[in-house]
């Protein structure tokens, strides 16, 4: 029995715990890093997503509703492109208005779109002050450039969105500015109704003539 306790280990040296002190915590920052680094990617792409469900769908309803209308008139309004729709040719005032704010994203006749459903969402998990914000950097609408006067009313008939849509991270504290990522949305609407609708006038005005 003596023998046993004579050969039993004397355990770790002062030199060999401070190794290992070392070595654990290297292994946990590293690990603590990696867990922080795919914790704010998640958080990104979550909002990301969010940002582009909602510029897919707000320009889908901006486009029906370009097609429904008879008449288009383009304006500005608070740095951005303005649509005014008209439900019938004649009609004096418009039926909806197509405007955008930089915070509140594309409002129709003041509001969210789709009776108030379709928000800019602005607010949700990750993002808010300090976190991450999104904004809407610009929204063009015009019309395509007519070569001849002859082919005038069909080139205007076409239309070209684009909004511009970002997001601004501040959630790094090692990056002294803020990341900025900016998303963009783009179609071409060929206006049938309204297109049919001023042949038909213009026909109608020549038989008169």
């Amino acid at each position: 029995m003596v023998k046993i306790f004579n050969y039993t280990s004397k355990g770790m040296t002062l030199l060999e715990l401070s190794a290992s002190i070392v070595v654990v915590s290297i292994i946990a920052l590293g690990m603590t890093s990696g867990a922080q680094a795919v914790m704010l990617h998640y958080q990104a792409d979550t909002v990301r997503q969010d940002l582009r469900q909602y510029g897919n769908n707000v320009m889908r309803e901006i486009t029906r509703e370009l097609n429904l209308a008879q008449k288009i008139e383009i304006d500005g309004q608070n740095g951005f492109s303005r649509i005014k729709l008209y439900e019938n040719f004649t009609d004096l005032s418009p039926d909806l208005t197509i405007s955008c704010h930089n915070k509140y994203g594309i409002r129709f006749n003041g509001d969210d779109p789709v009776d108030g459903v379709l928000n800019f969402p602005i607010e949700g998990a990750f993002r808010g002050r300090g976190r991450r914000e999104i904004y809407v950097d610009d929204f063009v609408v015009q019309y395509e450039t007519a070569g001849s006067p002859s082919l005038s009313v069909f080139k205007n008939s076409y239309i070209h969105l684009t909004l511009n849509l970002g997001m601004k991270s501040d959630v790094m504290d090692e990056v002294t500015q803020d990341i900025i990522e900016e998303h963009t949305y783009h179609r071409t609407v060929f206006l049938g109704t309204a297109y049919i609708q001023t042949k038909v006038t213009n026909a109608m005005g020549g038989d008169n003539a």
